[in-house]
């Protein structure tokens, strides 16, 4: 899809049409879908003309997600970021948020492959049985 903010709410619709996700359980799925979804639109070359956004979800079993989100690599001429976590109490300036934060509170795993100058696939494995760790 197209590498722009109106991705964000596509995803979030995307990710819960599938009655499994109905209610609560596709609420944690929809949030760690459309916080990895916002920064690959955000900090990654997704967002430039023609850029676009891939998604992906499989149900492992009955009680976990994995989600995908890929991105294609970063701004030209921007920094060679690597995604990581930047917790609140740090202190150090975090201009577009905590998403993966919010993220590693919610998924049960998460990582990401590629390169930083390259496209990255984001992935987060998400637990429908179990509520997450909001208080760190």
């Amino acid at each position: 899809m197209d590498g722009n903010e109106q991705a964000i709410a596509k995803v979030r619709a995307w990710l819960t049409r599938d009655e499994r996700l109905r209610g609560e359980k596709g609420f944690w799925v929809a949030l760690v879908g459309s916080e990895l979804a916002t920064n690959a639109v955000r900090h990654s070359a997704s967002c430039e003309k023609y850029g676009r956004i891939g998604v992906s979800m499989e149900f492992l079993g009955h009680t976990t997600v994995l989600l995908g989100v890929l991105d294609q690599g970063r701004k030209w001429g921007g920094p060679r970021l690597r995604p990581r976590v930047i917790e609140p109490e740090s202190g150090e300036p975090c201009p577009g948020g905590r998403g993966l934060w919010l993220v590693d509170q919610v998924a049960e795993y998460w990582w990401w492959e590629g390169r930083p100058d390259q496209p990255l696939y984001m992935r987060a494995m998400i637990r429908l049985d179990r509520e997450p760790d909001l208080d760190g």
